[in-house]
């Protein structure tokens, strides 16, 4: 499914993650950005996935994928990133992302 997303089908290069445990078989992505408006948001949600993506692509098998959000100072309601994150995942599901994606904010 994802080959078949013209955005997602960009060659770009190795992706390098923030942290990988062996031991919990998890990879962590970490994004300092701005999720204050819902234009920002959706501007955010589109690089998310597809750096995801692309790592999805070239992780070992089974991996669980940790996205941590740094959305200190912007003043975001739980309700706003809880959406957010709702958007994500849903996005994650249709795209065929099959591995466990958890998704944390630090506030």
């Amino acid at each position: 499914m994802l080959s078949q997303i013209k955005v997602y089908g960009l060659d770009w290069d190795e992706i390098i993650v923030e942290g990988y445990d062996e031991m919990l078989k998890e990879i962590t992505m970490v994004f300092n950005c701005d999720i204050s408006t819902l234009q920002k948001s959706q501007k955010v949600i589109k690089y998310v996935v597809g750096r995801t993506s692309w790592g999805y692509l070239n992780f070992p098998p089974n991996v669980a994928i940790r996205l941590s959000f740094d959305i200190r100072g912007q003043g975001v309601i739980i309700s706003k990133s809880d959406f957010f994150k709702r958007n994500l995942l849903e996005i994650f599901n249709c795209i065929g992302i099959k591995n466990s994606v958890f998704i944390d904010f630090l506030r």
